[in-house]
């Protein structure tokens, strides 16, 4: 048999890699909330789901969820869509607006499935710069945009991997400046309550204000459910008109929504969780900022922690890095130090190769009985 022949394009797409470690006592390398159902929530939802008819499908496109999504946050259900995770309809939206000879613009460093996306629809992925610590800088992307004039622009607010927030009047400058689709990728924006209240932070608000938004948020990080790959977007009316034109029906399997239903009607849960994420994320700052790592702001339920200083120099030394050029020094401090870690079974997220991030590791917040584990280990190999 010849060879299979497959679209040209996919060879520009890598696989996505993350490490795991079946046996690790500690993960906190995919930024999932450590903490799974509670269990009341567990029991109320096994007695929906001992009425549950599972030889039906699912309803079309969840919109019994949909309609609390938009009466609790002021929108027409039509503007809420949900889909298998809110990578489905980050998926959808590049089809619904990229195509060939079309651009789709995202940040680097941020979510690496973004080019992914960009690359299904056929479309060619161009890379905007963060500051040195991290952010958007507004007229910096407003001017990418006039130059390169993408179908689709994507920001990750509060950014994953760096987990900086940046705040809501830049974006709306962005939003407000280009001419393109924006979508804002507000994953981890339940995380942010320390830049203040969540309605002066995202830019749900700005949805019925132009036509050229959307907002999604997932169900996989402050909710913590993960495992059911559920998330949900709100967008302007004529652009959610396009966006409902890809989405294919029943993507999202009864049991999801189900289960998101029932987390979305606990906001006491929710709130209860992300008081302990932001209480794990301080004591995990102080802690690796008082060993000697350079910790990006994070608004997020994970820290990007870089290895400077007398860490940078210790690490490097025992990496047997010692004398190389900078940039390849922090590569190897970060690549021994994550290593060194997996051998102790904490599993974290590799970045230390990333030239924009040399010697990164990301790591999630843990339980209140897990952080301090993770500091002893770093603490234990620094010395």
């Amino acid at each position: 048999m010849s060879d299979l022949l497959a679209r040209e394009s996919l060879a520009r797409i890598e696989d996505y890699q993350v490490e795991t470690v079946p046996d690790a006592d500690i993960v906190v390398n995919a930024n999932e909330t450590n903490w799974d159902m509670t269990p009341e929530i567990r029991l109320e939802l096994g007695t929906r789901l001992a009425e549950h008819a599972f030889n039906r499908y699912p309803s079309m496109h969840g919109e019994d969820l949909c309609q609390a999504i938009a009466d609790r946050l002021g929108f027409d259900p039509a503007q809420v869509a949900i889909g298998n995770g809110s990578s489905e309809l980050l998926e959808k939206a590049c089809y619904a607006f990229g195509g060939a000879g079309r651009k789709i613009a995202s940040a680097n460093p941020s979510f690496s499935m973004y080019q992914t996306y960009a690359i299904l629809a056929d479309s060619q992925p161009v890379l905007f710069p963060l500051t040195a610590d991290g952010f958007v800088d507004p007229e910096g992307v407003i001017s990418f945009c006039k130059e390169e004039k993408p179908a689709l622009l994507i920001i990750c607010n509060p950014n994953n991997p760096t987990g900086n927030f940046n705040p809501k009047a830049s974006m709306e400058k962005i939003i407000r400046s280009v001419d393109c689709p924006v979508i804002m990728d507000e994953a981890y924006m339940e995380f942010a309550v320390e830049e203040g209240k969540m309605e002066e932070l995202s830019t749900l608000d700005l949805v019925n204000q132009v036509d050229n938004l959307l907002v999604l948020r997932t169900f996989s990080k402050a909710y913590g459910l993960a495992n059911l790959r559920i998330g949900y977007g709100i967008g302007s009316a004529p652009l959610m008109k396009i966006l409902k034109k890809v989405l294919l029906p029943y993507t999202v399997n009864g049991v999801s929504i189900l289960a998101a239903e029932l987390m979305y009607s606990k906001p006491e849960v929710l709130r209860q969780r992300v008081e302990a994420v932001v209480s794990g994320r301080r004591y995990l700052r102080d802690h690796l900022e008082a060993l000697g790592f350079r910790v990006l702001p994070s608004a997020t339920n994970f820290l990007l922690a870089l290895p400077a200083g007398k860490a940078l120099e210790r690490l490097a030394e025992k990496a047997g890095a010692g004398d190389l050029p900078s940039s390849e020094k922090a590569m190897a401090a970060g690549g021994y130090l994550f290593q060194e870690l997996l051998d102790r079974k904490i599993l974290v997220r590799n970045y230390s190769r990333n030239p924009r991030l040399p010697g990164g590791l990301r790591i999630t917040v843990g339980k209140a009985e897990e952080n301090p584990q993770i500091i002893g280990a770093i603490r234990d190999i620094i010395q």
